[in-house]
């Protein structure tokens, strides 16, 4: 065993863990929350109540009445001073010394900056609204997207006090922010024995306040996919030539949990229109972004079944305007784009048809990227986490987005590289195309070879260790996480020759069904497919599997 296993990090004061063991198992599948187990939620705050039931356990009780969150309305603050109205309600809140404007805190470059959220009773609950069932209330098809049409339904935090990372870091009170809960399977409900995801805008209430230049910040739990995923695989992908967004590690603090508590966070730059002005690959701006689950491209049903889904009988994802990632999104050219995926057969000459405004090495890249990182979770094996960004040249990206899930999380230990969406399987039909996408995956591997991920991942744990941001069970992933990357870098050239010659979508046993990948018995028959190739009908090849053929691979 590494001696990184063999130590131990500091543990962070008052830190308690409950962890909760129950069988788990999940198909694939969007939107639904998954069930508590070691592995997916192992990491808790408090003994037990949960939080919000008392005005002082949210932070309202002026005084001794009021609960834990209580305290003296005369009491003397840190430093001997009188406390302000903030800390009347939030009397464990730091106290600041600087102002906004002259507040200098590095979001993303730096490790350990400090986020103390202050929300009353009533605003939580508000928040905690339908985390109990799977997810929260929310206006578009989208959990946590924070644009509402007027701001309507706007919940927020009395106060966000963030203190920069260092010795001399400096702390400012950033006043009244706008905050939703987010996630699907990772949503987790605000309360002492639970970590939510948090998603903020900082100018919804004070306009064109900004926390070190970024009005947007998601703030993730690092439940599901462990506190190295995201941060790891959002940085192979900008390393091996795609751009992603921004991500840290902070600390996290509430009322809620106790003031004396920190929690380590995941930090990620929020897709938006400062995003596409860094770099030159959008050409300095985007157009248009959304964000979506679903496909491209009406061939899905709004209500599937378990049988393969009906062409044309789908609303556009593109006419809700809550999938729109700015404030407002034209959508004519992405109808375009649409209509084209739509009417364009899938086969040869899908990519030449195309090609004027997808951006097809970009697309080649994605797709290799996703089975080498494994993010299963996505747009091209799942409809699920879907950004689509419209340069400023007028053809469209894909973006990588929640890639928690990846790196071998146990719901999708290994991806294959053909995708189940429109555009992959328009692509992998056309043998031009398909081409295409094994020539830059070959690139693509020797780029991952060449970054030395297992090198990174060990970096990232002394990282945290020095941090004192491991917690307990990371040890455990890490370990598997090294053993993954190693099976990997061993099997990855080996899948890339055998989808050489034409795409297997389906490995281990399953076949096709239309769109998914199941157990032949699980989708029409219990027969035996043939390798790497699309079955026959029913009847037509005794010894291959009943598949539906209307979407070739």
């Amino acid at each position: 065993m590494s001696t990184r296993l063999l130590r131990r990090s500091a543990a962070r004061r008052y830190l308690a863990f409950v962890p909760v063991v129950l069988p788990f198992g999940l198909a694939l599948q969007t939107g639904c929350a998954d069930t508590l187990n070691t592995y997916n939620s192992y990491y808790y705050v408090g003994e037990g109540g949960e939080a919000g039931e008392a005005a002082g356990e949210a932070g309202t009780g002026p005084g001794p009445s009021g609960g834990e969150g209580g305290t003296s309305s005369g009491q003397a603050g840190e430093g001997g001073q009188a406390p302000d109205d903030g800390h009347l309600a939030y009397p464990d809140a730091p106290y600041a010394d600087t102002t906004v404007a002259e507040h200098a805190v590095d979001v993303f470059g730096v490790v350990g900056n400090r986020y103390w959220f202050g929300v009353s009773a009533e605003q939580l609950a508000e928040l905690n609204e339908g985390t109990g069932i799977g997810g929260p209330v929310f206006d578009g098809p989208i959990n946590g997207d924070i644009y509402t049409p007027g701001g309507q339904t706007a919940n927020f935090v009395d106060h966000l006090w963030v203190t920069s990372a260092g010795s001399d870091g400096g702390i400012a009170d950033y006043g009244q922010v706008q905050v939703k809960l987010a996630g699907q399977s990772t949503m987790r409900p605000w309360n002492k024995r639970s970590l939510p995801n948090f998603n903020i805008d900082s100018n919804e209430f004070v306009k064109k306040q900004r926390i070190g230049g970024f009005e947007h910040l998601r703030f993730n739990n690092g439940q599901v996919g462990s506190i190295f995923r995201e941060y790891l695989t959002l940085e192979l992908y900008k390393e091996l030539g795609y751009p992603a967004p921004l991500v840290t590690f902070a600390w996290v603090s509430s009322n809620v949990w106790g003031g004396d508590i920190e929690i380590p966070y995941v930090l990620v730059e929020r897709y938006k229109r400062s995003f596409c002005t860094r770099g030159d690959a959008f050409g300095g701006k985007c157009e248009n972004m959304w964000e979506f689950t679903g496909d491209i491209g009406q061939r899905q049903d709004p209500n599937p079944g378990p049988l393969p889904p009906k062409p044309g009988n789908a609303p556009s994802v593109f006419d809700d305007p809550n999938n729109c990632q700015f404030s407002e999104c034209d959508n004519t050219r992405v109808k375009e784009l649409e209509q084209l995926i739509n009417e364009t057969p899938q086969g040869e000459g899908f990519k030449a048809a195309t090609e004027e405004l997808l951006d097809w090495p970009a697309f080649h890249r994605f797709q290799c990227l996703s089975w080498v990182l494994a993010t299963g979770d996505d747009t091209l094996h799942n409809a699920n986490n879907v950004v689509l960004a419209e340069r400023a040249d007028g053809k469209f990206q894909f973006l990588p987005y929640s890639v928690d899930i990846s790196l071998g999380q146990d719901w999708y230990p290994s991806v294959p590289l053909p995708g189940t969406s429109n555009i992959a399987r328009g692509c992998q039909a056309d043998k031009a195309c398909w081409a295409d996408t094994i020539a830059a995956c070959e690139d693509v591997l020797a780029d991952f070879a060449k970054a030395k991920p297992i090198a990174k991942l060990d970096d990232l744990y002394d990282l945290l260790d020095a941090e004192g941001m491991l917690r307990p069970g990371d040890e455990a992933r890490y370990e598997l996480l090294r053993a993954w990357f190693e099976e990997r870098l061993v099997a990855l050239p080996e899948e890339l020759e055998a989808n050489r010659e034409a795409p297997m979508l389906c490995t281990g046993g399953t076949v096709d069904c239309g769109g998914y990948c199941a157990l032949p018995e699980e989708c029409g028959g219990g027969c035996k497919p043939p390798v790497g190739k699309a079955a026959a009908p029913v009847g037509e090849a005794p010894d291959e599997c009943p598949m539906i053929t209307a979407y070739p691979l």
